[in-house]
């Protein structure tokens, strides 16, 4: 029986947390084995990351706790 993306999300979901960042891992270890970042993408996330670290610390957006984020992933899992 083939399972559907949704399914499968919902399980991970369900996951305690510790097993949840394992699956992570395994999934992002995959989908990076076949795919090497060029140096132009590199590049334009060195400079993604410096806008935004900019921009956090002159106050021009601010961060949002951890534990708000996860709430509102699950939530949206729970629906």
């Amino acid at each position: 029986m083939t399972r559907t993306l949704l399914e499968v999300t919902r399980d991970a979901a369900a996951l305690p947390e510790l097993d949840r960042l394992k699956l992570a891992r395994i999934l992002l270890d995959l989908s990076e084995s076949s795919a090497i970042p060029s140096e132009d993408a590199e590049a334009a996330w060195d400079d993604e990351i410096a806008r935004r670290l900019r921009e956090l610390r002159t106050g021009e957006v601010q961060g949002v706790p951890l534990a708000n984020v996860k709430r509102r992933i699950e939530a949206g899992f729970a629906s």
